[in-house]
């Protein structure tokens, strides 16, 4: 017998948070420590999901899929009875966020943290990260960007202390 898709939502207060901000900013660092504050978390990585790509021909394929497929990977977590979903991105505007809110069709609520810092501590965290080719310019053009956009980017969330803390922060303001 295959579970009706709300079967496991009894058993926990269900929730998706997406932590948004610019490159470099600590999202995926608190996005799974917020997760790991759950009994049943997970943490989807924005990174993971453009890792899925191998080619793409410019102009020959739908793009913009993250939001997409953020949306749709946390709504199947959440059928699942999974309690908290993260889902860190870099989503720089208000159609960003729309095309992931268009795409969730669970019925958990979600709540949009932007982590914020200054840019010159965005680009030292950027330089300091060995794993990964630098990202170069894409730093301070995402930080532009949304910084143009922040007041459609949800509650805006100072990241500059202990990740822990602003982990445990997200935590208590998304569960109310």
């Amino acid at each position: 017998m295959v579970p009706s898709r709300h079967a496991y939502a009894w058993a926990v207060h269900q929730r998706v948070v997406i932590v948004n901000g610019p490159a470099a900013v600590g999202k995926t660092t608190v996005g799974r420590l917020l997760a790991g504050r759950a009994a049943n978390g997970v943490c989807i990585s924005g990174d993971a999901l453009a890792d899925l790509i191998v080619t793409r021909v410019d102009g020959a394929v739908g793009t913009g899929l993250g939001y997409v497929n953020g949306a749709t990977i946390a709504a199947n977590f959440i059928r699942a009875g999974y309690a908290l979903v993260v889902f860190e991105y870099c989503l720089e505007s208000a159609a960003h966020v729309r095309r992931f809110l268009d795409a969730y069709d669970a019925t958990a609520p979600v709540s949009l943290f932007t982590l914020w810092a200054p840019l010159h501590v965005v680009v030292e965290r950027e330089q300091g990260r060995g794993d990964r080719p630098p990202l170069g310019e894409r730093v301070e053009e995402c930080y532009r960007s949304m910084e143009s956009n922040l007041p459609e980017l949800g509650h805006v969330v100072e990241n500059v202390g202990p990740p822990a803390e602003v982990a445990a922060m997200l935590d208590e303001l998304s569960a109310v």
